[in-house]
């Protein structure tokens, strides 16, 4: 017993107040799913620059390559536990929308979202924690963006992921799921309008007013010491900064200063990443960094 209470007590005594508040909160209160209609779409005034693709992780409209592992939706469904969970994660991220050639699968991916509404309901499985939320409201805003119109459906199921999102927030975890979560609230409360909308666009610009100070330090480098961290930081970094060329009026006055510090942290964070490269261009294996999960200093360049 008293072993169990020194390895709670050595867990809990690096944790910030927040993180244990959030923690509890996190497990005690569960929302309920808002299901209203989406607010209307924001105008753009710009397209999207195109940013770096991924290799493509669809193989056939349900068979899909993640992690070095294939598998079929047919078969193992949306959120099988014989499944690892990084696995299932994946599934449900749709990085396959905008990755390498995605026009070529445009039918699957079509197919695939009605498939995701129907049969991942509001709050429910994997698909609807937090990480993955956010993940999947970027690549769909992204492949919405690239549209003229976008099926009444799906931009519904869009605006219900950004409320559920808004209150299942990581700050039990902090770091790069937080990082994350907040970028998803901006995506989306750029890509609707309406008071709804522009509460997430400023809870998201709140939560990176802090978290960017906090998470790239003055040398450029990420706070986390990996390159690959670094990288996906510095890439949801040019996202955010792409994103709001498409809307450039649409940030309230009071957060334009926090977009304008954005651009001048690319080329430190470029710099560092570069340092941090090996001379064939991957990155550096320093604290958890791996091959194939962030982009390369080149691509980002």
């Amino acid at each position: 017993m008293s072993g169990d209470l020194g390895r709670l007590w050595h867990t809990v005594r690096h944790l910030r107040p927040v993180q244990l508040y959030g923690r509890v909160w996190f497990r005690l209160f569960r929302p309920r799913p808002d299901l209203r209609p989406a607010p209307p779409r924001r105008p753009v005034h710009h397209s999207l620059t195109p940013t770096p693709e991924y290799p493509a992780s669809m193989t056939g409209p349900q068979q899909f390559r993640f992690l070095n592992e294939p598998g079929d939706l047919g078969a193992v469904g949306w959120d099988n536990p014989g499944r690892e969970k990084l696995w299932r994660y994946n599934l449900h991220y749709f990085d396959d929308l905008n990755a390498l050639a995605s026009h070529q699968r445009s039918s699957w991916h079509t197919a695939l979202l009605a498939e995701w509404i129907r049969n991942n309901p509001p709050g429910q499985g994997t698909g609807w924690e937090p990480y993955p939320t956010s993940r999947r409201i970027v690549n769909w805003v992204k492949w919405a963006l690239q549209r003229e119109g976008v099926d009444t459906g799906l931009r519904d199921s869009l605006a219900i992921q950004a409320r559920w999102l808004s209150r299942r927030l990581e700050t039990h975890i902090l770091g790069n799921h937080l990082f994350t979560n907040a970028k998803a609230l901006i995506f989306a409360g750029l890509f609707f309008e309406g008071e709804e909308a522009e509460e997430w666009l400023k809870r998201g610009l709140e939560i990176l007013g802090r978290e960017v100070p906090e998470q790239i330090l003055p040398d450029g480098g990420h706070f986390e010491r990996s390159p690959m961290y670094h990288a996906l930081a510095l890439e949801d970094l040019l996202d955010l900064i792409n994103l709001t060329r498409v809307y450039p009026d649409a940030i309230p006055e009071t957060y334009r200063h926090f977009v304008e510090e954005w651009g001048g942290l690319v080329t430190p964070m470029l710099t560092w990443l570069d340092a941090m490269s090996h001379p064939d261009g991957d990155l550096a294996f320093f604290n958890d960094a791996a091959m194939g999960i962030a982009q390369t200093h080149a691509s980002l360049d």
